[in-house]
């Protein structure tokens, strides 16, 4: 592993944003709508799908914004933008799921026009780099954020309410807490923490 890890230290370098520098796990970023409202795997990919559009039209698309403009005016061109790609999102949504799926995730869908991504890493992380580079690691960043929101969603579905994506599961030896938002921290917080532990090993190797 160490060997075939250094070996490709370059390609893994170029998908960060998937596994060791992942958005949630490794960056705390955008926390909120998987503690709150991925409390099963449909609100879990209504939200990916949603983060997914927006985030990464929003972050290509601003990259061609001059930069001659005061950074606040930036900003709020930045998040106009999002808001703009926010409705046809709405709408695709809408065709794709129930009206119910839509109303389980709240406030959190609307607020993806405003997260970490668009308004913080767009001008510190992304447009920093040269436009390849930068849609590779927008394109696995999002992704990243999208597999782990996904994956709480469907723990803690499965392990509170003994289904999956509606469909019965287990019948028995379900944890009704889970589906309680402070339990969002606690299963974010183990993921989190298996994760670092196989993160460091990488940067062990990466150090030796």
């Amino acid at each position: 592993m160490s060997r075939f890890y250094t070996k490709h230290k370059s390609f893994f370098d170029k998908i960060d944003g998937l596994f060791l520098g992942n958005t949630v796990l490794e960056r705390g970023l955008v926390v909120a709508p998987v503690i709150v409202a991925a409390t099963s795997l449909k609100n879990s990919v209504v939200l990916a799908i949603a983060y997914g559009i927006i985030t990464f039209f929003t972050v290509f698309f601003t990259s061609f914004v001059s930069k001659r403009l005061p950074y606040t005016i930036r900003v709020i061109i930045y998040v106009l933008f999002a808001s703009l790609a926010y409705i046809p999102t709405e709408f695709l949504l809408e065709q794709l799921f129930e009206p119910l799926a839509i109303y389980n995730v709240g406030i959190f869908l609307p607020l993806m026009v405003a997260n970490s991504l668009i308004v913080r890493k767009s001008e510190t992380r992304f447009f920093v780099q040269k436009r390849g580079a930068m849609v590779l690691d927008l394109l696995c960043s999002v992704i990243g954020f999208m597999w782990v929101i996904c994956l709480v969603g469907a723990l803690r579905e499965l392990l509170g309410n003994g289904t999956l994506w509606n469909m019965p599961v287990l019948e028995d030896s379900t944890i009704p807490g889970l589906l309680l938002p402070f339990s969002g921290f606690i299963v974010i917080g183990f993921i989190a923490a298996g994760f670092q532990k196989f993160r460091n090993h990488f940067m062990e190797q990466k150090e030796n």
